[in-house]
């Protein structure tokens, strides 16, 4: 019973650390080439460095680290293909989603939409901004209940955040606009769901070109 609850103990501490450092990394306090330190993590952790690799391991599956042989493990740069690829598989992929999603949206779906909206709009934490960004796209994604592409959909947005806090950092303006989102959810509301995913895939269109042009610059 106590090797089992060891277990899950570790377990629990291992994911306390990948979430700590996968949030330090897509808000970019751990900036694309920084070295991360086993000592220093198990340090901050008041562990050992055993929870620590294996939390590195879970990073470095995820794409957030890379493992440079004798030097150690470092923050993986967003590469430029991979912005190219995960933008055509998004497109790719959204107005299939959507066909299915948008017959299955209901008035708890719009409510939930619209109300993260408002917040997306009040907020100027760019932080915060990017996983209710996330949080929509669950939301109008999700009732397609195409699991397997859902999952693709989330490992896009949890790396596009960190594209988003680089944009906010730099921008002149620190509040995300949002006119497009309810010009979606209004087509959707009319029943012209056509129409909502020619303009969302327009949208997000616009918004891959953005991110590659932003992607360019670095």
């Amino acid at each position: 019973m106590k090797n089992g609850q060891a277990t899950v103990q570790e377990k629990t501490i291992v994911g306390k650390i990948a979430t700590f450092l996968r949030h330090e990394i897509t808000t970019t306090n751990y900036r694309a080439g920084a070295h991360l330190k086993e000592s220093q993590i198990s340090a901050e952790f008041g562990v050992s460095r055993v929870p620590v690799r294996e939390a590195f391991r879970i990073l470095q599956s995820e794409g957030y680290l890379e493992v440079i042989p004798n030097r150690g493990s470092f923050v993986k740069p967003i590469s430029l293909s991979y912005i190219k690829e995960t933008s055509i598989v998004y497109k790719q992929l959204a107005p299939i989603i959507l066909e299915k999603a948008i017959p299955n949206y209901r008035e708890s779906t719009y409510k939930k939409a619209f109300n993260l909206l408002e917040k997306i709009e009040k907020s100027t934490d760019f932080t915060n901004v990017g996983y209710m960004l996330w949080d929509f796209a669950r939301v109008i994604y999700g009732p397609s209940k195409y699991d397997f592409m859902l999952c693709i959909f989330d490992d896009i947005y949890s790396h596009s955040i960190r594209l988003l806090s680089e944009f906010f950092k730099n921008a002149e303006t620190k509040q995300y606009k949002v006119e497009s989102h309810y010009e979606f959810l209004h087509l959707c509301k009319q029943g012209k769901k056509d129409e909502a995913i020619k303009y969302w895939s327009d949208f997000i269109g616009n918004m891959s070109n953005i991110a590659v042009a932003l992607a360019e610059k670095k």
